[in-house]
């Protein structure tokens, strides 16, 4: 089976954005990369049914390679993105309940907590295009730029990309997070926003942030 482990990671995942409830049903699609080879979840399927053998392998230019099933109905959007982000290797796209309701506002997220600055600064918003069509693919890669790890997509949901599947569901959830604070802080009144100065001096906190657990 071609690219294994990518699979095995997509179908753990996709699996566990159900239960995590960052998507409901066959919503959202997760994707992956190595070399000119992309791993995507197939279009439809329930995840609580989905085996590595499932997920389906196709070129960069969209043809499979590998797999029985049709690939996401956002395989332009994910094709798209790794073509001219070549530091992302991975992309988890959700319908998380508090990010699509922010999506569903044409709200982004400005840093009015320091760990936004985890996820790239101010999250931007991808205006809105048919899902599945070459326009929100551009509207997404725009919106991400060359830096951004996460964006919200207007009246869809939300994206997150890195170098592997673990991280880009990390900033999945981690955008989920402060998108519920951030809009239960709104319903009380207006968030203070971090000056430039506060965002730079948690930049430079976060260089020296978290550590690896000691070889046994």
């Amino acid at each position: 089976m071609l690219l294994g482990n990518l699979r095995k990671d997509i179908c753990q995942y996709s699996q566990k954005m159900l239960i995590d409830k960052l998507v409901v049903g066959p919503f959202g699609n997760i994707s992956a990369r190595e070399g000119d080879m992309i791993t995507i979840t197939p279009s439809g399927m329930d995840y609580e049914d989905l085996e590595p053998e499932d997920i389906v392998v196709l070129d960069l230019g969209g043809r499979s390679i590998e797999g029985d099933l049709k690939p996401s109905s956002e395989l332009a959007m994910h094709t798209y993105i790794y073509e001219a982000r070549p530091d992302i290797q991975a992309i988890v796209h959700t319908h998380s309940t508090y990010a699509t309701a922010l999506a569903c506002l044409g709200r982004g997220i400005p840093v009015f907590h320091y760990v936004v600055v985890l996820l790239g600064g101010a999250i931007p918003l991808a205006r809105y295009a048919t899902y599945g069509t070459k326009a929100l693919a551009e509207n997404v890669l725009n919106a991400l730029g060359k830096t951004h790890k996460v964006a919200i997509l207007e009246n869809h949901g939300a994206i997150a990309v890195d170098k592997t599947v673990k991280e880009a569901y990390q900033s999945a959830v981690v955008l989920e997070h402060v998108a519920e604070i951030y809009l239960k802080a709104q319903a009380i009144g207006e968030p203070t926003i971090l000056s430039p100065h506060q965002i730079e001096e948690v930049k430079r906190q976060f260089k020296s942030y978290g550590q690896a657990k000691p070889k046994s």
